[in-house]
């Protein structure tokens, strides 16, 4: 059942649902609203460069991925790959507002720390404005798992050019109760990766591969 705002406010009060800084204003009728970190960071892989145009992988030359280089050869990214870390860069969005460019991932985090516990999670969903401008504001990982706290990381892709600012109302979080015991909540469970995290937190995924 998802909650309402009272009860989310009574949860709140209970310590069950933790959300720090809260501003009561961004307390909706069924969700509670989350703003935008300054800080992110985007995925930059290795160049690898090749000397012949035959030597270019064929995933390049079908998408057009690559790149004559100025001093000969051919270069083109390596692929992120999930089997171990991928290097990233972190940046700052100025006060004048940051463009996010379609066909790039930018993990960013919420201004909120955030947390569930005793039967209540949470789940991630994009606020609509901000969706009918045609922004993604999580891949894939919108569920926040009963035991989880840490800072909430988000996955933005643009459909087309789009302009953000620090600060700004970003996404929206509700709240439901789960039925039944829970063997292990989230900070209890083997290889819960993401539980205490502070910050832009790229995939830790290769930790499934030890």
């Amino acid at each position: 059942m998802i909650l309402s705002d009272k009860t989310i406010l009574q949860e709140i009060e209970n310590g069950n649902i933790i959300i720090s800084p809260l501003n009561p204003a961004y307390v909706n009728p069924n969700s509670v609203d989350l703003t935008l970190a300054p800080a992110f960071k985007v995925y930059r892989p290795d160049m690898i460069v090749v000397d012949k145009l035959h030597d270019l992988p064929d995933w390049t030359i079908q998408t057009g991925k690559y790149e004559a280089m100025f001093d000969g050869g051919f270069g083109y990214e390596a692929p992120l790959d999930p089997r171990k870390p991928n290097n990233t860069i972190e940046q700052t969005i100025p006060e004048e507002g940051y463009v996010l460019t379609p066909g790039e991932v930018y993990l960013y985090a919420c201004n909120e720390r955030i947390g569930v516990k005793n039967n209540i999670r949470g789940k991630v969903e994009g606020k609509s404005s901000l969706g009918r401008l045609g922004l993604f504001v999580h891949v894939t990982a919108g569920f926040i798992d009963t035991g989880f706290e840490g800072s909430l990381v988000l996955e933005l892709v643009a459909t087309r050019p789009i302009k953000i600012y620090p600060n700004m109302k970003i996404c929206q979080v509700e709240f439901a109760r789960v039925e039944g015991k829970i063997l292990e909540t989230y900070d209890q469970k083997t290889g819960s990766k993401y539980h205490g995290q502070t910050g832009v937190q790229e995939s830790k995924y290769h930790e499934n591969f030890k």
